[in-house]
């Protein structure tokens, strides 16, 4: 089985993984091409059979948890581990991110992502799994640091769900 064969297989287990654990989501597909670096990345994550994710957790209040990155804010998000149950990795990834505890509500949207090497247009294409979870925040604390805060600005979010 090829590299194209092998992530699209991984990509369909998640999927099916995620339907067991959340009901079907919306799905979504994406196909762009990268340079052999990035290429070679999302060539060796797809191997691990890691999953994309997104969280957007809400408080009692609808506010959006929002961590500041690469000079920007965005919703905790981050990559499931090998064999890791996928609303363990939301809570895992919002805990990490920002020092919350949440409970994850339901898989929002999916999206397969194809990626093409720009550089080698012999290299199969690599696919991997982008999720966006939506969850609530278990107690009201504030996050710690500055780099997180709640949102109540609904265009806050307003690409991810």
């Amino acid at each position: 089985m090829d590299v194209a064969s092998r992530s699209r297989s991984r990509v369909e287990e998640r999927l099916t993984r995620l339907e067991e654990e959340f009901g079907p989501p919306e799905v979504t597909q994406t196909t762009f091409e990268v340079g052999s670096e990035r290429y070679q990345r999302a060539l060796e994550k797809s191997q691990d059979g890691q999953l994309d994710v997104r969280a957007v957790v809400r408080d009692d209040d609808g506010a959006v948890l929002l961590r500041e990155g690469d000079g920007e804010w965005m919703v905790p998000h981050g990559q499931t581990e090998p064999d890791e149950r996928l609303s363990a990795a939301v809570k895992r990834i919002v805990r990490d991110a920002a020092d919350v505890d949440c409970t994850v509500t339901d898989a929002v949207s999916a999206n397969i992502h194809g990626i093409r090497n720009s550089d080698d247009e012999a290299a199969s294409t690599v696919y991997r799994l982008s999720v966006v979870f939506t969850a609530e925040v278990v107690d009201t604390d504030e996050p710690d640091g500055d780099e997180v805060r709640w949102d109540a600005n609904p265009d806050a979010v307003g690409e991810f769900v």
